[in-house]
């Protein structure tokens, strides 16, 4: 396991930085665009909507059609995406149109949530 992981969330990226001695910044943007970041798994439901429609998170990669169309920012994307924020119903609403996601999907999406302790 490299630095990196076993430190993502334990430390401040000024701590990781000065460890690995690079510029902080640079740090920041690389451990972003890696995706190398604590994502909040309970309550996001934003999270799991991407999940009903990719099977693993990190698939998708949001484009600039995506938040024109959504209408959500880049930036509070990404802080629903990280469960720092939680997504309006408007946003979910948005994106469940944008990815075109079907009832069906989304209400087995909710009945697995709902039993989920039961199976």
């Amino acid at each position: 396991m490299s630095y990196l992981d076993k430190h993502v969330g334990k430390k401040s990226t000024e701590e990781m930085a000065t460890d690995l001695k690079v510029n902080h910044q640079e740090l920041h943007l690389f451990l972003h665009r890696s995706r190398r970041f604590n994502v909040q798994r309970e309550n996001n439901l934003m999270l799991r909507l991407i999940t009903v429609k990719f099977t693993y998170p990190e698939y998708f990669t949001p484009t600039k059609q995506f938040y024109i169309q959504t209408g959500i920012r880049q930036g509070r994307w990404w802080q629903i995406y990280r469960g720092e924020q939680k997504a309006t119903g408007k946003e979910l609403h948005a994106v469940v149109r944008h990815l075109k996601v079907s009832e069906k999907e989304i209400q087995g999406w909710l009945q697995l949530d709902l039993f989920g302790n039961v199976l």
